[in-house]
């Protein structure tokens, strides 16, 4: 579990991956990892979420050997953001 800070720092986390076919079962369970952690899926391979969490994605790489696969960024501004504010209850819809 990733705990949530009593206040959003204004940066987006933002986790990519680009796992092989030949390795699909370890793509699937990723995604899987990251959903349950409550990150929201951006695109197949991209996944967001708005508050630090680096520690608890490092666990899960390190845990399913992934490093070579996945990219961590940290971004001010996500075009959409509207839509995941809302999501993450951010602001009220």
């Amino acid at each position: 579990k990733i705990p949530k800070p009593s206040r959003w720092d204004q940066k987006w986390r933002i986790i990519l991956f680009d796992i092989p076919e030949t390795q699909k079962r370890l793509r699937d369970v990723l995604r899987t990892k990251l959903q349950e952690l409550g990150l929201q899926e951006l695109q197949k391979s991209v996944f967001v979420y708005p508050y630090e969490c680096r520690n608890e994605i490092d666990f899960v790489i390190e845990l399913y050997n992934a490093r070579a696969y996945v990219r961590f960024i940290e971004a001010l501004h996500i075009d959409n953001e509207l839509h995941l504010k809302k999501k993450f209850q951010l602001i009220k819809s």
